[in-house]
């Protein structure tokens, strides 16, 4: 996933859980706390207004959430009357009758043990267990039909308030519901709280129907503190849930980058960029970063790689100089020193030397030896930037090779066998030196009455010459210029280092190694499949 998309789907997920957590708070939790907050609020104003009206015994000055259904009742310790007081009137109610007057002093002397032994809720059982007593004696004194034309057993006597000022008209608004229901819904309110009163009217065939439901109406304050209590809980809570959702999606991205850099830090220290590749499921930007960052040590490996060998074969060439020029300077030495010998007598006309005319035939001789190793010389080197490769038959290029020894090895009274046939792809020049230092040594230190065997097999040719080993501390070395296992000195050890350096430069591979009674030198090549050209 692209890192821009899956920043977009941790956001959209983030704000998801985000608002998954304001709308189960503020359906689930909000509503609950906000009824506890009610309930708690309407508590501490019924104990408010309770403390007020005992300390003045007036609600002057006391604001009520509901005035109009709030009211005190106050039964004095003596006399027969009982006072109600709201904030719209004040009852005076007289108990004239003796029974109801007995009643009542038996509340107050109950009432009076509050304090001396007896709990609250062992009061309120005492009334619970009389109140089926006390309900019908009231439904006796106070019966309609009874008491019809006789003085009623209590006298009530109201003192009003005056209420103008005291409500304010807020709103009136009319509701149709239906084609027979119209809803008059009328907002007042005080310096504290506001009522809404709704009147439905409903116009049946028999009556006019009319109800009437007064209410509070909701106002912000209410609702505010209970949000405001609840922020450190949502702030927390927000926190924690931004915390745990930044910290995995920080993660999800990090985490690569973390992982690539130690891949690249492992990539620096590798010697030769030998490194395992990176892996990652990742299709986004890190993902591709990673696998640029491989590819980029594969080919800066391979440039290293190629770089090496070029060095290595700069080295060679390096080498392989000096050993030409050392050698060339060393052939040279004898035929230059020989033809200077030469031409100092004949100047000097010292003894035999006055004979010019048989001694020049030598001089020339000497200049011509020196002309055709210039020329050898700068051939190879020429062959060398100038590679012909063709299809060379191997047993045609050994038996020429062997003619041209014939009379080295008729000499030394030496057997030599040539078996097999086989062919390869190569520079013809450079094989046949190759084949011939390899033939030209094992003709040289082979004794006499010895054989030499040559066998010739698809991508390999053996020399074997018998009655003859190296010595072991030479063969690790045997392929290093001028190392010579000749006592005499008369080798250059030059043989073998060229033979060894022009089959590196045609994909050859040549050993050396001492067998059962014999030397064995061994040219592989890789042998040409059918359809390759």
């Amino acid at each position: 996933m692209r890192l821009s998309k899956k920043t977009f789907v941790y956001s959209m997920l983030l704000a998801g859980i985000m608002v998954a957590f304001i709308v189960g708070y503020f359906t689930i939790m909000l509503p609950s706390l906000y009824v506890k907050y009610v309930t708690d609020s309407n508590y501490n104003s019924v104990v408010e207004v309770q403390k007020k009206y005992v300390d003045q015994r007036t609600y002057d000055n006391i604001a009520v959430k509901n005035p109009t259904a709030t009211y005190s009742v106050e039964i004095p310790n003596e006399g027969s009357k009982i006072y109600v007081a709201g904030t719209f009137f004040k009852l005076t109610v007289d108990v004239r009758d003796e029974d109801l007057q007995e009643l009542l002093n038996g509340i107050r002397d109950h009432m009076a043990n509050w304090g001396e032994g007896e709990s609250w809720e062992q009061s309120y059982d005492f009334q619970w267990e009389k109140g089926n007593e006390w309900e019908e004696l009231f439904a006796e004194k106070f019966s309609l039909e009874d008491r019809l034309g006789e003085d009623y057993p209590v006298s009530v006597q109201i003192e009003g308030k005056e209420g103008e000022g005291v409500y304010q008209e807020e709103y009136e608004k009319f509701h149709m519901e239906g084609n027979n229901l119209v809803v008059y819904e009328g907002g007042v309110s005080d310096e504290n709280y506001g009522y809404t009163t709704y009147v439905a009217m409903t116009r049946a065939k028999d009556a006019l129907i009319v109800t009437i439901m007064p209410t509070m109406t909701p106002r912000m304050d209410e609702i505010t503190p209970v949000v405001m209590g609840s922020l450190p809980m949502i702030i927390a809570v927000v926190f924690l849930l931004i915390l745990i959702a930044s910290r995995f999606f920080s993660g999800k991205i990090v985490n690569p980058i973390i992982r690539l850099a130690g891949y690249a830090e492992g990539a620096k220290l590798a010697e030769h960029f030998e490194v395992e590749a990176f892996e990652t499921s990742d299709t986004g930007e890190i993902g591709d970063l990673g696998r640029a960052i491989q590819e980029l040590y594969e080919k800066l490996r391979d440039q290293y790689l190629a770089l090496e060998q070029t060095n290595h074969a700069l080295e060679e060439e390096n080498v392989r100089q000096e050993v030409f020029l050392r050698a060339s300077a060393h052939q040279l030495k004898t035929p230059v020193s020989a033809a200077l010998l030469l031409v100092e007598g004949m100047i000097n006309e010292v003894g035999k030397y006055k004979n010019t005319r048989e001694y020049l035939p030598e001089v020339k001789s000497q200049l011509l030896s020196m002309k055709r190793i210039v020329e050898d010389i700068l051939y190879l080197n020429y062959r060398i930037d100038h590679m012909e490769k063709e299809d060379v038959r191997i047993e045609l290029l050994v038996k020429e090779l062997v003619g041209a020894y014939a009379v080295q090895t008729e000499s030394k009274r030496l057997e030599v066998k040539v078996k097999g046939e086989g062919s390869f792809l190569a520079d013809q020049e450079m094989l046949k030196k190759i084949i011939d230092n390899l033939l030209s040594n094992a003709v040289c230190y082979t004794p006499e009455g010895e054989k030499i065997e040559i066998q010739i097999c698809p991508g390999e040719l053996c020399i074997r010459n018998y009655g003859s080993v190296i010595e072991e501390k030479l063969l690790p070395n045997i392929f290093d210029p001028f190392v010579s296992s000749d006592p005499g000195g008369k080798g250059k050890g030059l043989g073998l280092y060229v033979a060894s350096y022009y089959g590196r430069l045609m994909g050859c591979r040549l050993t050396v190694e001492n067998q059962d009674g014999c030397v064995c030198a061994k040219l592989f090549w890789k042998e040409k499949k059918k359809g390759e050209e």
